[in-house]
C-alpha cells in the first residue's frame, strides 16, 4: 500500500500546491450547511454554536481551508501526510495573525487519523481522496466517518468527460511535472457511491462542475459532494 509521501514532499518542495485561497465551493458549503455569513462577525447558525464546532481539514496542504473554517468560527484543524505543507501551513496563519493555539496543523501518516470517534462536527477534503488509490481511499473514508459526526465535503476530479469514463476504475501514476510520480484516481458517480458505502453518510448534495476551453475545447470536471449522517 503506498502512500507516496516523498513524492508529495518533493511536489510540496517545489511550491505546487502553494493555493493561498479557498475554492469558492468550500465556501459555498460553510455558508450553506453550516453558518451563513450574515455581517461582518455575524452569522445566522445552522449548526449549534452555543458549544464548540469541531473541523478537520483533511489533506490541508498549505491551510487555506482550515484558516477559513477558524474564520467561520470553526475549531479548526488542518492535517496532512506532508511535513512541508505543514510547516508552510503554520507559517500562513503566523503571517495572518491567528495564533498557534487557534489552528492546529499535524503531520499524519495517510491512513489513520489520531482523533477521537466523532471529535469532530465537519468535514473538509479537497482534492485529496482523488490523490490516492481507491483501496486507500476507502481506508481514509472510514476513518472519516469514525472521526466525523454530521457533515463531510468532498471535491473530487471527475473522468466522466475524457477517456477515462471507459475505465470505471482508472487510476494513473502522474507522469506530467505538476504533482510528479503521485497518484490520480478519478471518479464517476458510481464510484463515488461505492466510497460512500464505507461510511454512515448519506449523500446530500452533489454536483458536476464543468470547465470548457473555448480555445482547445479541452474539458476537465470536478464533483462536489456533501455528505451528511443522519441525527439519530
Amino acid at each position: 500500500m503506498q502512500i507516496y509521501k516523498d513524492k508529495w514532499e518533493e511536489s510540496y518542495t517545489r511550491y505546487e500546491n502553494h493555493i493561498f485561497f479557498p475554492k469558492e465551493e468550500v465556501v459555498k458549503f460553510l455558508n450553506r450547511f453550516i453558518r451563513k455569513k450574515i455581517g461582518p462577525k455575524e452569522f445566522a447558525d445552522k449548526l449549534d454554536f452555543s458549544k464548540t464546532v469541531r473541523g478537520l481539514d483533511l489533506g490541508c496542504g498549505i491551510g487555506s481551508n482550515t484558516l477559513l473554517m477558524h474564520e467561520f468560527g470553526i475549531e479548526a484543524y488542518g492535517v496532512d501526510i506532508s511535513a512541508k505543507a505543514v510547516e508552510t501551513a503554520q507559517d500562513l496563519a503566523k503571517s495572518r495573525g491567528i495564533p498557534e493555539s487557534a489552528v492546529h496543523f499535524q503531520v499524519v501518516d495517510g491512513v489513520t487519523l489520531p482523533f477521537a470517534d466523532n471529535y469532530f462536527d465537519v468535514l473538509v477534503c479537497d482534492s485529496v481522496l482523488d490523490s490516492m488509490s481507491f483501496e486507500i481511499a476507502l481506508q481514509n473514508m472510514r476513518e472519516i466517518n469514525r472521526i466525523t459526526s454530521r457533515f463531510a465535503f468532498f471535491t473530487l476530479i471527475s473522468g466522466d468527460d475524457s477517456e477515462h469514463y471507459r475505465e470505471f476504475a482508472q487510476e494513473e501514476i502522474v507522469e506530467t511535472t505538476h504533482e510528479q510520480g503521485t497518484v490520480q484516481c478519478y471518479y464517476n458517480f458510481s464510484k463515488i457511491r461505492d466510497l460512500v458505502k464505507a461510511s454512515a453518510f448519506q449523500i446530500k448534495w452533489c454536483h458536476l462542475i464543468k470547465d470548457i476551453s473555448v480555445l482547445d475545447k479541452n474539458v476537465s470536471s470536478r464533483y462536489f459532494v456533501v455528505l451528511e449522517k443522519p441525527r439519530t
